[in-house]
Parts: structure tokens; C-alpha cells; sequence
């Protein structure tokens, strides 16, 4: 071959094999793809950054503010967090296993207690006379009789009555004399006589029809009718006829029981659940379908009675609520007893487990997840609100996760259950960790708990 064709073949092979390297190091040595995303990596627990023991659902610091340590599913032992346990689907069956799942749903809780009918304070009236005198008649003469506002009461004999209407008459008399006389000051005086002993008569509890009678017939009247100042019942009767009273002593008490008051205990735990103009329903334990309907009108502000007794209130644990009941049929008696419901919402929206999932030891809360693969998890949480028998969540569970409601299984195995609480919270120790690592016990699914094959 000539010289000059051998060149160019050496020279079109050589750019052949320098293209082909160019392409070959921009797609795979060069750096000029970006490389893939690395995918998110999942934190199954956080562990004590000094004790690897201790661990946590959640990220937190530890006693001297380090931040616990994540720990992912790719350097978990296995992708399983500590404690977690397998039981085979035919065991899970023969245990009886039953797990719910978590949502969220609304909470409510109905607080129960018992309500004492009372009269509403400002409905109690004591009647006395306000000037002293003799009982000379009796128009109510026994206790319990219902009474009308204005209705006669007594008749009362006084000395100083009949002279207060004399004085009266007397000073009607004087105006007539002076109605002309040309001298002011003295129909001025006149005047004021007659207001003055119009007023005295008043003082007294003189109607103002009694002395207008007094002023158009001009006779004195030898008693002076005491009325009712309200409809009611008359529950106290402290006279009777002849006997001689003094100013300002008492004679009849009345109650106007067509408005009641219902007190009603809450305990110490349940007063943050209500609260004023709350709805409520009261019926008497005799007649369960008779329902009165009423709002909180009143929350007391100290624990034990009505009225504060500092001694009492640090041996009750109950604060008293106060509802107001229309009775205009009285069918409501004074002192009866009356089964109060409250009904409360406690949470709107809240995360919820039923109550029977909850293993709560006094310092923590548990919950065993099933993971729905045969596998379970306990896992530390933190509980608000009980109703309607579920627990409120507030940490260490998701949505739609599922929690064990019946976790019998771990009972049949006292090791295992020591060794899956512990692990959580680095509480394996003693006898219970030195019988797991000397024993090195088989998988759940594999060991028979002694004396319980029957389950």
C-alpha cells in the first residue's frame, strides 16, 4: 500500500477512537450528569447519644442538650425498631389478637351527677312588722299554704298606728284651715305636716289604697293588715293570734319556688370540661322520662358548699354548679334529688385509641403497633383526654397506623413482655436481661408458653 493512503487510514482510525473516548467520558467519567437523587432515608427511633440503650419515637435532647441520635431503616438490625416481635398468622388467630386502627374522630364524654332542688336567693321573702303591736287575726294560720302577691296575712293591733292616722287626719284638717289664708309660710308648714305624717305611715308598711281610704272616709282603723310582698309558699309561720311582736321581729317566711335553683357536684378532675351556658338535662330518679332542660348559670369558685367554709373545702373534692329551672306547676319540690347529664365535647378532631390499647404503667404509656406483616412494635406515647372510651394521642402515633387492642400475647410470655416494654425505654435489667442473654429464647412463634396451649 502507498505510503500516503496508509497515513490517512492511520489517521481517520485515530479520530474514530478519539470521538468514541470523548462521548465515552462525557456519559460516564466526566461529571457532567448529575447524579440521581439520593431517596429520603426514614428515622425508625432516635437513640440517647450516651446510652445507645435509651431510645425514643421522637427526636429529643438529652440531660445535657445533645440531640438524640437517628436511627434509619437501612442501620437498623433487621428494619425493625427494638422490642418489635414476630408471632406467626396462625398463632396471631389462636391468641386472639384484635387490633383498630388509628383515626381521628370526635371526643365527647357525658359527666354525670346528682342535682338538690333549692329556691333561687333573691325569691326568699321574711316579712315582719315595723312597729310594735298584738297579733289580733290571723289570716294565714299554717305553714305550706300557697299565697298570692298582696293577699292578707295578719292583722296587727298597734298604739302607735292609731296615733300615726290621727296625726294624719289631723293634718288634712290643718290644710282645709289655711287653704286661705294669704300667709305662704303658714300653708307651707301645713304642708309639710301632712307629708311628714304621710310618710310616717308608710315607714310602717301602710299601703298607699289604706291611706288614701284613711284620707276619703276619715276613720281610723284599729289595725293594720300585714300582705304578702309575692306569690309563694308560705314555709315559715312564727306567730299566732294574740301575741305581741316587736319592730322588726319575724312573722312568716315565703318562698317563690315557680323559679328553682339545681346545685349540683363536679369533681375536681371534670371542672375543665365545663363551663357556663353549657346545655344539660335533669330528671328525677322516679320518672326517667320526665326531662327538664337547663344551662350552667353558675360555676362557684371554691370547692365544698355554697357558701365558702375554708375548713371544709380541703376535705371536698367537689365544686358546686348551679342551673335554673322554670317550675311553674311546682311539679319541682324544694329538697328533691334530680339526676344531672352534661353533655361535653372534649376534643374536636383528636387522634384516638380505644382505651382497652393503652398499656399504662403510672410513669409512661404504651402502645403495641401491628404492623401488618405479623410483626408488632411497642411504642412509647403520650395520652390527653379520655371519653367514649378512647384516649386522645397527642405524640408517638400516626394516623392509620393500627394499635393492638387485645395484647394478650404478651402475657404469655413474661420475658418477652419484660424484654419488648425495657427495650424502649433502656429498661432492661437485672434478673430479666440476664435470663434473655443467657437463654437466648426463640422467636414467639416458635416457643410454647408452658401450660397454656389451650388458648
Amino acid at each position: 500500500m502507498k505510503p500516503f493512503l496508509k497515513a490517512i487510514l492511520i489517521l481517520l482510525v485515530g479520530l474514530a477512537l478519539g470521538g468514541g473516548g470523548v462521548w465515552l467520558y462525557a456519559k460516564y467519567g466526566g461529571g457532567l450528569k448529575e447524579p440521581p437523587a439520593e431517596k429520603e432515608r426514614k428515622a425508625l427511633f432516635y437513640r440517647h447519644p450516651m446510652n445507645p440503650q435509651v431510645t425514643s419515637p421522637t427526636p429529643q435532647k438529652d440531660e445535657m442538650g445533645m440531640d438524640y441520635v437517628p436511627v434509619y431503616e437501612d442501620e437498623a438490625a433487621g428494619g425493625e425498631a427494638p422490642g418489635t416481635v414476630r408471632i406467626s398468622p396462625e398463632r396471631i388467630q389462636k391468641i386472639g389478637v384484635k387490633s383498630e386502627e388509628v383515626k381521628r374522630r370526635p371526643l365527647r364524654r357525658a359527666i354525670r351527677t346528682v342535682g338538690r332542688v333549692d329556691p333561687v336567693e333573691n325569691r326568699v321573702y321574711l316579712i315582719n312588722a315595723k312597729v310594735s303591736g298584738w297579733v289580733e287575726k290571723l289570716h294565714v294560720d299554717q305553714t305550706d299554704r300557697m299565697v298570692g302577691r298582696g293577699d292578707n296575712l295578719l292583722e296587727l293591733y298597734s298604739p302607735d298606728l292609731v296615733s300615726a292616722q290621727e296625726e294624719y287626719l289631723l293634718a288634712w284638717k290643718a290644710i282645709e284651715k289655711v287653704k286661705e289664708s294669704p300667709y305662704e309660710d303658714v300653708k307651707g308648714g301645713a304642708a309639710s305636716l301632712l307629708e311628714a305624717s304621710r310618710q310616717r305611715l308608710k315607714y310602717w308598711d301602710i299601703s298607699d289604697d289604706q291611706i288614701q281610704r284613711l284620707k276619703e272616709t276619715g276613720k281610723i282603723t284599729r289595725t293594720m293588715t300585714i300582705r304578702a310582698p309575692s306569690s309563694g309558699s308560705v314555709t315559715e309561720k312564727m306567730v299566732v293570734e294574740g301575741q305581741k311582736i316587736e319592730a322588726g321581729e319575724p312573722l312568716f317566711k315565703i318562698i317563690d319556688h315557680s323559679t328553682v335553683w339545681v346545685y349540683g357536684e363536679i369533681y375536681e378532675y371534670e371542672i375543665p370540661y365545663i363551663k357556663v351556658g353549657q346545655a344539660a338535662e335533669l330528671y328525677p330518679a322516679y320518672s326517667p322520662g320526665e326531662v327538664y332542660r337547663g344551662k350552667i348559670e353558675h360555676i362557684y369558685s371554691h370547692l365544698g358548699s355554697i357558701r365558702y367554709v375554708p375548713e371544709e373545702g380541703t376535705e371536698v373534692r367537689t365544686a358546686k354548679v348551679r342551673f335554673e329551672l322554670p317550675n311553674p306547676t311546682h311539679g319541682l319540690k324544694l329538697g328533691m334529688y334530680l339526676n344531672v347529664e352534661i353533655s361535653v365535647n372534649v376534643a374536636k378532631n383528636a387522634l384516638a385509641v380505644p382505651d382497652s390499647a393503652v398499656i399504662d404503667s403510672g410513669a409512661r404509656q404504651i402502645l403495641i403497633i401491628d404492623k401488618r406483616d405479623g410483626s408488632f412494635e411497642p411504642r412509647d406515647i403520650k395520652v390527653g383526654a379520655k371519653a367514649e372510651g378512647y384516649y386522645e394521642v397527642l405524640k408517638g402515633v400516626s394516623e392509620g397506623e393500627w394499635a393492638v387492642t387485645s395484647a394478650n400475647f404478651l402475657i404469655d410470655s413474661e420475658s418477652n413482655l419484660k424484654a419488648a416494654i425495657g427495650a424502649i425505654g433502656g429498661h432492661v435489667h437485672g434478673d430479666a436481661k440476664k435470663e434473655a442473654d443467657e437463654k437466648k429464647e426463640e422467636p414467639l412463634e416458635k416457643k410454647e408458653p408452658a401450660g397454656h396451649g389451650g388458648h
